[in-house]
């Protein structure tokens, strides 16, 4: 059955480092699909609303559903602006849902950003000009990560979910 696994939060928070370790972890028959690709490189949207990448991701998305597939979304996926397309693709694929999102402090990300082989594509300012505080759905199904929480930790919690809830591995 297809599934829906949604991993949201700031700029260097941990997103796509799990959102890759998962699909390194299930392997086939995964579709990662990353804010970042889809909008900033696919079609080289701005962050607003109404913005192409918004109904491209879910169009990818529902693809994943009729292939019966692990579908990880991950980006910053701002509430405001992705929120309805997220809360239909939640409704599409329950109850088999999943979804974090990294409530972390911004001298965090910024420690973590410093570690990334990207680190030089924007700097800490520019990063705490995108920042939004708390940036939550608001879902039953939402769970946070702190920054204690560490990327194998991390992995291991979201797979065992999914496996529970499946009775089965993927």
């Amino acid at each position: 059955m297809a599934t829906l696994v949604i991993i949201r939060g700031n700029s260097g928070s941990g997103k796509t480092s799990l959102s890759e370790a998962l699909q390194e972890h299930y392997g086939r028959r995964t579709l990662l699909i990353s804010q970042d690709n889809v909008r900033r490189t696919m079609l080289r949207e701005k962050v607003e609303p109404g913005n192409l990448s918004i109904l491209l991701t879910e169009t990818i998305a529902r693809f994943g559903h009729a292939e019966d597939l692990l579908v990880i979304i991950e980006g910053f996926y701002e509430a405001e602006i992705y929120g309805e397309m997220l809360a239909r693709l939640r409704d599409l694929f329950a109850p088999r849902v999943f979804v974090y999102y990294y409530d972390i402090p911004f001298e965090e990300t910024v420690k973590r950003h410093a570690t990334r082989a990207k680190k030089d594509d924007f700097t800490a300012a520019d990063m705490k000009r995108w920042w939004i505080d708390k940036d939550y759905l608001g879902w039953e199904e939402e769970t946070f990560f702190t920054a204690g929480i560490h990327l194998e930790a991390a992995c291991e919690m979201i797979c065992k979910k999914i496996e529970d809830k499946h009775g089965r591995t993927l």
